[in-house]
């Protein structure tokens, strides 16, 4: 059993400059209408700090114990959250790990990079290796910081083409066995099945690089991804899993879950968060013993929450608080501070600036994201009364979800694209579930015509195409089919000639670059690889006619197509009622 560093946090004395890091529990600066802040001691001021960006993956906001949730083992990140700042009311810009991965990185809405989701992207990034596009990572990497990437990446661009000098272990699907995962390493995209946890790979090699010479030499940008708590969430070191022996998904419901609601696996999901904690701790742990906590800023965020039962939903993209309220701490060592708990609405857009400000790189004038140094040092929170986020895919099968929301500390408005969904208003104070829509109550009219200007100003100045939308909403689109039931379709007894199975097996690639892989064995054809976020794994795929086959348990129809030359050269996967295609690549 690994020994846990109770203590590290201790030795590190945090202060805020201009990154954001998640904490809860202080008092929080006289801005906010709460207690002073307190101010820690300079010093390092004349150095460029080192930043560790962690990203935890579908980490709901009040998955922490800082966020008073007792029943959660998280005593790392609650001392982080101590020490640092706390933004109580973060909100991530876009809640899915890839378009949300792709606002930390390009600075960008969806709307504007045109990385929409994990399903849909526009036109001209199809199957690119590349963005075309200013980076957190090149731009520092400019500066002359060393830019290391661990972990989960999820974006169709090469790591070492989107700014990172020194790409380790590394995932490039959404989700990965949580045990003997297939990962690659360095500038390839080939995959090998690597032995042990996957996260706790992922955090040696992050370890491993802060104990080396080039961390020492800094500057550096050491980027952890985890895929800690997302799906499947288990299984977990004994020494995490043992946190919660005796325990059910009952006895670990947030305090706030909804009376009614049929939970998720509330008991790995908690074992997941733990072992986040922990990673987090060994990180904070090595920076100490290595010298480098007086220069480093930590960031720690998750890159959206997740749904979990509330509403009778799972998963995430919709814009109630449990999918995009976030877990948010950042903890600047070495200069004036803030310290304590914020109420500023702050969202993930705001993350690219600040950290370049922070390194003391010019910020791109088209990043309409705010730099939070100002509140870190304390200084009040004006111009942080509200934050943005939106859902910007209308073509896949996530299109009818399309929205745009405004939130602040005390309400949110959202409003959608179809409309057959009326907009909403929330008092989230008094109605923290968002059960009560208000938006026609007289009471609350101010507040409405009030959210409404400033949601309309938003969309006005980023050039969001929402701004089109049909003021009574648009028809709805993709609007997913009636699956055909499988065991009617088996029973047609369909057969393909074995030669024309042959001609299927091959691997097609995506245009956001994920692959899917087809096999012939005894008469049937086998589909592997990750559709969306779920594991797919190996599936013997139901015969609908010669060229359409049916996965035996996702909504996925695949047709196989021909080119001109009559050869088999790509299949398009029909996923909630659009059409995703893939090229043929072996």
């Amino acid at each position: 059993m690994r020994a846990r560093p109770a203590s590290a946090l201790g030795s590190l004395t945090f202060a805020l400059l201009g990154a954001t890091v998640f904490s809860f529990g202080l008092p929080a600066p006289a801005a906010f209408g709460q207690a002073p802040v307190r101010s820690a001691p300079s010093g390092h001021a004349g150095a460029r700090p080192n930043v560790v960006f962690i990203l935890s993956d579908d980490h709901r906001w009040d998955a922490l114990g800082a966020a008073g949730n007792a029943r959660i083992h998280t005593p790392h990140l609650d001392r982080l959250a101590r020490e640092g700042v706390y933004f109580r009311q973060a909100t991530v810009f876009v809640s899915q790990c890839t378009p949300s991965r792709a606002v930390l990185m390009t600075g960008l809405p969806p709307h504007a990079s045109g990385l929409y989701s994990i399903r849909s992207q526009r036109r001209d990034l199809w199957w690119r290796d590349s963005l075309a596009l200013p980076v957190v990572p090149g731009l520092l990497r400019e500066a002359g910081y060393r830019t290391v990437l661990v972990g989960k990446w999820h974006l169709q661009s090469d790591p070492w083409k989107t700014g990172f000098s020194d790409v380790r272990s590394w995932l490039n699907e959404g989700v990965a066995a949580y045990r003997d995962p297939m990962l690659s390493r360095g500038d390839d995209r080939r995959v090998e099945q690597r032995t042990g946890f996957t996260n706790e790979i992922f955090a040696d090699d992050a370890v491993a690089f802060l104990r080396s010479a080039e961390a020492r030499a800094g500057p550096f940008l050491l980027w952890l991804a985890l895929t800690a708590p997302h799906t499947p969430a288990q299984p977990n070191p004994a020494h995490v899993a043992h946190l919660y022996d005796g325990r059910a998904t009952a006895d670990l419901l947030p305090p706030a879950f909804p009376d009614g609601a049929t939970p998720g696996d509330f008991l790995h999901y908690a074992e997941a968060v733990s072992l986040v904690d922990d990673i987090t701790g060994r990180v904070v742990a090595a920076l100490a013993e290595r010298g480098l906590a007086g220069n480093t800023v930590v960031v720690f965020m998750g890159d959206n929450g997740h749904m979990m039962g509330s509403r009778g939903l799972s998963g995430k993209i919709v814009p109630y608080d449990e999918s995009v309220r976030i877990p948010l701490i950042v903890a600047t060592p070495g200069r004036a501070m803030a310290r304590g708990p914020s109420e500023a609405a702050v969202s993930s857009l705001d993350l690219p600036p600040t950290l370049l400000r922070l390194a003391g790189v010019a910020v791109p004038p088209s990043w309409p994201g705010r730099d939070l140094s100002g509140l870190l040092r304390g200084r009040g929170a004006a111009g942080f009364g509200e934050a943005f986020g939106e859902w910007a895919d209308e073509e896949s099968g996530f299109g009818r979800d399309a929205y745009r929301l405004v939130r602040t500390a005390r309400h949110k408005l959202i409003r959608w694209r179809r409309a057959d969904r009326p907009p909403e208003l929330y008092d989230l104070a008094d109605d923290p579930h968002e059960r009560t829509n208000r938006h026609g109550d007289p009471a609350l009219r101010a507040t409405r015509e009030r959210l409404t200007r400033a949601l309309d100003r938003w969309i006005a100045r980023t050039d969001d195409p929402a701004g089109a939308w049909p003021p009574g909403g648009a028809a709805a689109q993709n609007v997913p089919e009636a699956e055909p039931d499988r065991a009617e379709v088996r029973a047609r007894g369909v057969v393909v000639a074995p030669a024309l199975l042959d001609a299927y097996a091959g691997r097609y690639e995506f245009p956001n670059r994920t692959v899917v892989a087809f096999d012939h064995a005894d008469g049937r054809l086998h589909v592997t690889g990750v559709m969306g976020e779920n594991v797919m794994g190996r599936a013997e795929l139901v015969v609908a006619s010669d060229t359409v086959f049916l996965h035996p348990v996702a909504p996925v129809r695949y047709t196989f197509t021909r080119g001109a030359s009559g050869r088999v050269d790509g299949v398009t996967a029909r996923n909630g009622g659009a059409d995703r295609p893939a090229r043929r690549v072996d």
